[in-house]
């Protein structure tokens, strides 16, 4: 795969000079210790440590945004509980009329925010899965740094 800009051959994935540039390091310690008064004392621990490239950190994988699931939380919280509430009271309700008058009001409501919110949260989350698409198809040139998607 030839750079587009410099004609170079000298080119990668992002994915692959990502993963090449990482480094993931696990350690661990273990002791016991004795002391003249006859004490012994036993400790240990462990750690984790990640390093990276300057390029492997610019050639990161896209990161998922939490922000669908915190508006339809919140949605959520504001609109649907409030109205199921409302659905339900209908068996609360002094007489029937009003609480089928109730229900009849709010049930559609509910059916119509339930289906907007599964529509909005598949539009936001598609934004996510196009820019991981993007991610695995781009290239790199270690050359002169074009970032391209080939045809």
């Amino acid at each position: 795969m030839n750079c587009p800009s410099c004609n170079s051959s000298n080119t990668k994935t992002l994915s692959m000079v990502w993963s090449g540039g990482t480094r993931n390091g696990k350690s661990g310690f273990g002791g016991v210790g004795l002391s003249s008064s006859g004490r012994i004392t036993v400790g240990g621990g462990k750690g984790s440590s990640t390093s990276q490239s300057n390029l492997a950190a610019t050639c990161a994988p896209p990161k998922k945004s939490s922000l669908p699931k915190l508006v339809i939380f919140i949605i959520f919280i504001m609109l649907w509980i409030p109205l199921f509430a409302a659905v339900v009271s209908v068996f609360s309700a002094p007489t029937f009329f009003k609480g089928l008058g109730t229900f009849v009001i709010t049930a559609p409501l509910l059916a119509l925010l339930t289906y907007g919110l599964i529509k909005l949260y598949k539009r936001m989350s598609a934004k996510d899965k196009n820019a991981e698409s993007n991610y695995s198809r781009t290239w790199i040139c270690l050359r002169c740094g074009t970032r391209y998607i080939p045809s």
